[in-house]
C-alpha cells in the first residue's frame, strides 16, 4: 500500500499569521493595556495568576455568557479553555445565581458546620461513586492533601509524576513542568528539574518525572527506584494530559498503570481537577475501567463565592 509523505510545516508563514493576529488582536484591546498599567502598581504582575500573563498585556474581561467572555474594550471571544475550570455550564449559570443568592440570603460564612455539609456530601460522592469526600478551597490543596496522606500511608518520600503535567503550585510536584529541552534528560531518566527559583533541590529530587502514555517506562523507572531503596508512595498524573493542550491516554495505557502501582503497592492518585467533569461525568475515570486509589476533583463556581471549593474522593 502507498504510503503518502507527511504535510510539511511552513514555519515562516506560521511565524507571519501568528504576528498578524497578535498586531490585530493589540489594536483592539487598547482598555486591557491601560488597565494592565494601573493594575501591575499595586498587583503583584498585574493578575491575579501568572497563567493570565500575556505579551504585551494580558486581556481583561468583564463578562461573560454561555461560551463567550467579552473584554473591557468589548470585545467578544469563544471561550476555549472553559475559564480554567470545570464550569460546563459555562461562567455565568442560572443554577449558580440561584444558589448563590440563597447562601448570601442564609450567610455563606458561618464557618461552623451546617446544613449544607450533609448535602454536598451526598450529592457530589453520586458521580465519582466514592465513598466519602473531602472539600478544600483549590485544586493545589488538593494534591497537596492526596501526596502528603499517601507519604503518611506509606512510609516513603519519593513521589512519580508525569513529565510535562501540573498538578498546582506546591513545591512537590513544580517540577519537570516548563524546561529547556535541552535538559530534560533521557526518556528513560527525566531529570527532576524545579520550576523557576526558591524551590530546594532537596525537594525536586524526591519528584521523579516519566512520559506519557508510556507505561514500560514509568513501570522501569519505578522498578529502578526500588532497587535504589526509594520506593514511590505516590504515583500522580492526569488521566488525560490537559497541561499543554490536550493528550488522550492510548487505549489501555490507564489501565495498565493502575495494575502497575496496585502490584508494587503505590498509592496512584489521579488529578481531576480540569478532567473531573468535563471530559464525563464522574471524571475520566468512569468512561474506562480504570480505577484509582484516590480522585481529585475540583469544582469551581465563580458565580456562588469567590472562594472555590474542591472534592477530593477517596476510594
Amino acid at each position: 500500500m502507498a504510503v503518502s509523505s507527511p504535510n510539511q510545516i511552513n514555519h515562516e508563514r506560521v511565524e507571519e499569521l501568528t504576528r498578524i493576529e497578535l498586531e490585530a488582536l493589540n489594536a483592539r484591546t487598547a482598555g486591557s493595556a491601560a488597565m494592565y498599567e494601573r493594575a501591575r502598581k499595586s498587583l503583584s504582575g498585574g493578575v491575579a495568576s501568572s497563567y493570565q500573563l500575556r505579551d504585551p498585556w494580558p486581556i481583561y474581561l468583564v463578562s461573560g455568557e454561555g461560551a463567550s467572555v467579552t473584554d473591557v474594550d468589548g470585545n467578544r471571544y469563544w471561550d476555549f479553555h472553559n475559564g480554567f475550570r470545570l464550569n460546563g455550564a459555562g461562567p455565568r449559570p442560572p443554577g449558580d445565581r440561584r444558589g448563590a443568592a440563597r447562601a448570601c440570603v442564609a450567610g455563606h460564612a458561618l464557618r461552623g458546620c451546617h446544613r449544607g455539609h450533609d448535602h454536598r456530601r451526598r450529592e457530589p460522592r453520586r458521580p465519582f461513586r466514592a465513598r466519602t469526600l473531602a472539600l478544600v478551597n483549590s485544586g493545589s490543596e488538593a494534591t497537596m492533601d492526596a501526596i502528603r496522606i499517601a507519604r503518611g500511608l506509606t512510609g516513603r518520600d519519593t513521589i512519580v509524576k508525569i513529565f510535562g503535567s501540573y498538578h498546582g503550585h506546591h513545591d512537590g510536584v513544580m517540577v519537570s513542568i516548563g524546561v529547556p529541552y535541552d535538559q530534560i534528560g533521557d526518556r528513560e531518566n527525566l531529570a527532576s528539574l524545579p520550576y523557576g527559583a526558591g524551590i530546594p533541590k532537596a525537594v525536586s529530587d524526591l519528584t521523579i518525572a516519566v512520559p506519557f502514555n508510556d507505561a514500560g517506562a514509568m513501570e522501569r523507572r519505578i522498578e529502578r527506584l526500588i532497587a535504589e531503596d526509594r520506593k514511590p508512595a505516590c504515583v500522580i498524573m492526569e488521566a488525560a494530559m490537559m497541561n499543554l493542550g490536550v493528550v488522550l491516554p492510548e487505549p489501555g495505557y490507564l489501565e495498565q498503570v493502575r495494575e502497575i502501582t496496585a502490584r508494587h503497592g503505590i498509592v496512584l492518585i489521579f488529578d481531576e481537577v480540569k478532567t473531573g467533569l468535563a471530559i464525563a461525568a464522574g471524571a475520566r475515570p468512569s468512561a474506562s475501567v480504570s480505577s484509582p486509589t484516590w480522585s481529585r476533583s475540583q469544582r469551581r463556581s465563580a458565580a456562588a463565592c469567590p472562594r472555590a471549593r474542591s472534592a477530593a474522593t477517596s476510594r
